[in-house]
């Protein structure tokens, strides 16, 4: 059963990624800002592809396939590369984040570098639900970031409204998206964030025996990467209320959707429930 402290902590884990997220998205479209009056071009997500080409929602959409496609076959295959997937990707998006909040350096590395290394190391030498949730949260933030600043609205809408039916499909008629997220919840990994009923053991516990001691239900951090990306579209378009308006938008579609969940427990395409929020949250800003 989901209780109000799970719902508390997971909108608290999707609030804090937006908010970091839109603060590291605001200083890299002032960085792309201040490349381009000194004459230099926009840096493009795809070579060739400008950021406000809807080519871009496809080209992104296709790297997600690719990157699925790749998942289930190392869970075939090789589960244990897995591990090594997730430490890069920990360690790249949090670099990104780290040096946009702390842009300092040391030597000849950055803070932020050391900070990702740091974190990484932690991450994956002491897996537990608390480090899980902190890389997640912070890679998450990036990556958001990142996407959000490169790309227009109008890209952000199109990639956001395809990425929800391919999530709906995944779920519900594929099924590969349940498949995946059952081999990934095995182990405290940094693609979810994990609200447990109880913090008495901080170390994690498997989902199989989860079930009888700590409960754990996860939030993919797609479901908190995408929104963010949108939030801080509309960040560089319009105004910080804006973006505000569409997290709050996306933050109250989350609250139903684990509220419906918690009345009939089953796997749930999180994205499309959260897109609605978004995009509702967003067009009530701009008639406002």
């Amino acid at each position: 059963m989901i209780t109000m402290k799970t719902v508390f902590i997971l909108i608290a884990f999707f609030l804090i990624t937006q908010i970091l997220g839109l603060y590291v998205g605001k200083q890299y479209i002032d960085y792309i800002n201040t490349l381009v009056a000194s004459g230099e071009k926009k840096p493009e997500l795809f070579p060739g592809v400008g950021p406000e080409s809807v080519n871009n929602s496809f080209f992104l959409f296709g790297w997600i396939i690719v990157s699925t496609v790749g998942i289930l076959l190392l869970i075939k295959v090789r589960k244990s590369l897995i591990k090594l997937l997730e430490a890069f990707v920990i360690f790249m998006a949090s670099w990104i984040t780290f040096d946009f909040i702390i842009p300092l350096d040391i030597g000849i590395v950055s803070l932020g570098f050391l900070l990702a290394l740091i974190l990484t190391a932690w991450k994956m030498l002491r897996p537990s639900i608390i480090n899980q949730d902190i890389a997640a949260i912070i890679s998450g933030a990036g990556v958001g970031a990142i996407l959000g600043a490169s790309l227009g609205v109008l890209p952000s809408i199109v990639f956001m409204m395809i990425l929800s039916c391919y999530d709906f499909v995944s779920v519900f008629i594929t099924k590969h998206m349940v498949k995946m997220a059952k081999a990934l919840t095995e182990r405290p990994t940094a693609f979810t964030v994990a609200a447990p009923h109880k913090f008495k053991k901080l170390t994690y516990v498997g989902i199989k025996k989860a079930r009888k001691k700590i409960h754990i239900f996860q939030l993919g951090v797609g479901d908190m990467v995408i929104p963010l990306m949108f939030a801080v579209s509309v960040l560089n378009k319009f105004s910080l209320i804006n973006a505000i308006a569409s997290v709050i938008g996306s933050t109250i579609a989350l609250i139903l959707l684990i509220y419906f969940m918690s009345k009939k427990p089953q796997p749930m395409p999180a994205l499309p429930f959260i897109t609605f929020g978004t995009f509702a949250g967003f067009l009530i800003s701009l008639i406002i």
